[in-house]
């Protein structure tokens, strides 16, 4: 009997979760019209151009290196990470600091209907400082700074999966 309690509850679960609408992280359902993609404004072989490229092609979008007149053009038009104190010591040095990622972009279907123009997506991550551990902690921000651009990927595709 508790071997089909057990059963019931894991298909009730399930149910439950695929009926809200839960997707895994990363997953996004994106349009037809964008299921080929010219990117434009950013190496796509480094940083968060490598992590845009990566994050299109697991949601079945084919990334095309060159312009081509069946593809939706994706503008980069600006990204960035800037690093802000948030906090002072006692000893007037920096305690803790803010990682600010933006990125801001353009889209144009292939028929050169714009979809969106000159939208930005934003992340945010803090970081404790001490100045007796800076090789470990340039090693945390640049974690940081990777988790930033995979945040912003995530952060895009899913404004891109509403234009269904």
């Amino acid at each position: 009997m508790a071997r089909y309690l057990s059963k019931f509850v894991l298909s009730l679960m399930l149910v439950t979760l695929v009926g809200c609408g839960f997707q895994l992280r990363g997953s996004a359902n994106l349009p037809d019209s964008l299921k080929t993609i010219y990117v434009q404004g950013i190496d796509l072989n480094r940083g968060l151009g490598r992590e845009l490229r990566l994050g299109l092609t697991r949601n079945d979008v084919l990334v095309v290196p060159d312009y081509q007149s069946d593809a939706a053009v994706l503008t980069i038009l600006e990204q960035k990470i800037d690093r802000r104190v948030l906090s002072v010591g006692a000893d007037a040095k920096a305690s803790e600091y803010e990682l600010f990622g933006t990125m801001s972009y353009s889209l144009v279907d292939a028929e050169g209907v714009t979809l969106a123009e000159a939208e930005q997506v934003q992340a945010i991550r803090d970081y404790q400082f001490d100045q007796d551990q800076v090789l470990a902690k340039d090693e945390e921000e640049s974690a940081l700074r990777e988790q930033i651009n995979q945040q912003l990927v995530q952060s895009l595709l899913r404004r891109l999966s509403v234009l269904n």
